[in-house]
């Protein structure tokens, strides 16, 4: 699964963790509609996940539920069990523990990153992931991350914010590493995509190589399919046409280079494909609705926000 390599590398889940508990008798808090991956971990006890149009998911230990697309949903302590508001809960809840031999341990957050670039991965996911984790040793590369993340959120340390980021990304790698892993290549989505052999080398080409002026010849030739079978392969496996998906993923590098450098206009273009910075420029603005100069001075302006609001 190369291709999944420079997926992972390019998305870059940024982990945050919102709530971090020990809860006893009736409580629930309601988390509305975000745009961020969110994910609830039961360490200890049980807690009941509801989702409009879905299943009550009852959640023991050791089980992780994932939001890939953010869905708004309320976790309680039972099937009914009534919630207030995720900044409620957090203002009465958050870091408490309750002695209560009952109670439930509860790790939640979200996962931050370029949506727009993960967009064909997270629509291939269900709206929620239940997954078995785990709290023995050495069961699952994933409940040992868990159970890591548990300890440093609990107990206070030097560093602890750092290693629980780390812990965080690692935890995301796992989760996507073991679903396309186990995804069907007959399910035709992206991750059966990244496990096919006439696909999965095209993505990790267009991955590594964003500023190559790739035709559809090409591309087909990678794949060893025909110009139409890879072009008809490609659509219904990833959800859009080869590049729909390379103009996708070339927005997403230049966002970040926009974000994250001083680079110009000019160099960014040549960096993901684009002969002129104005040709550059207008296919930003038609992909992300601003033009890369807005974007630049947005980002730059949240940073410092964030910076300030930290520093408080």
């Amino acid at each position: 699964m190369y291709a999944l390599n420079g997926w992972l590398k390019a998305v870059r889940a940024d982990g945050l963790v919102l709530v971090r508990t020990r809860v006893a008798g009736p409580w629930g808090f309601s988390v509305q509609q975000r745009d961020a991956v969110v994910f609830h971990f039961v360490a200890e006890g049980r807690a009941f996940v509801r989702q409009a149009g879905v299943d009550v998911m009852e959640l023991q230990a050791g089980a992780l539920v994932l939001f890939p697309r953010g869905g708004a949903h309320e976790v309680a302590y039972s099937a009914r069990g009534k919630s207030v508001s995720l900044e409620t809960f957090l203002a009465k809840r958050d870091g408490v523990v309750d002695r209560d031999p009952k109670a439930v341990t509860l790790i939640c957050g979200q996962f931050d990153m370029d949506r727009h670039l993960a967009l064909p991965a997270l629509r291939a996911l269900p709206r929620a992931v239940l997954l078995h984790a785990g709290m023995e040793p050495g069961c699952s590369a994933l409940g040992d991350t868990l159970r890591m993340l548990r300890n440093e959120v609990e107990t206070p340390n030097f560093g602890n914010q750092i290693v629980v980021r780390n812990l965080l990304s690692s935890l995301f790698v796992y989760f996507m590493r073991d679903w396309a892993g186990a995804a069907s290549l007959t399910a035709k989505d992206w991750f059966s995509a990244v496990r096919s052999p006439h696909l999965a080398r095209v993505l990790a080409r267009m991955h590594e190589a964003p500023e190559r002026t790739w035709t559809l010849e090409e591309l087909a030739g990678e794949a060893g399919l025909s110009r139409a079978a890879f072009a008809r392969h490609f659509s219904d496996l990833v959800g859009e046409p080869p590049h729909s998906y390379l103009t996708r993923w070339r927005m997403g590098i230049a966002a970040q280079l926009l974000e994250e450098t001083d680079q110009r206009l000019s160099e960014i273009a040549s960096r993901v494909g684009y002969q002129s910075e104005f040709s550059f420029s207008r296919a930003f603005k038609l992909a992300r609705g601003v033009s890369p100069i807005f974007y630049r001075r947005s980002m730059a302006s949240r940073s410092k926000t964030g910076a300030s609001a930290a520093q408080l």
